[in-house]
């Protein structure tokens, strides 16, 4: 991937055996953990209460700008638009 692109990702937040993820806009090339653009979405997968929210307005914007949406978010996303 080039350096100067963008990437729509998670990043953890949780405690140990409590994952939490934000999903953040970063430099593709940064690594985790680093300062972000954005902050558009947050993600839940806890078995007993699964919870998913993203802001359409913000993801759309992004992706406009040429945003690359990495790993396990991508099929998470393409699920939430199906059921939309």
């Amino acid at each position: 991937m080039p350096v100067n692109k963008v990437a729509i990702r998670f990043e953890r937040v949780g405690r140990y055996k409590q994952p939490l993820y934000n999903i953040v806009v970063v430099k593709g090339s940064k690594k985790h953990h680093t300062k972000f653009f954005s902050k558009i979405g947050l993600y839940v997968p806890t078995y007993t209460n699964r919870f998913f929210f993203i802001n359409l307005k913000e993801l759309a914007f992004w992706l406009s700008r040429g945003a690359v949406i990495r790993g396990r978010l991508s099929k998470l996303i393409l699920n939430l638009l199906k059921f939309k």
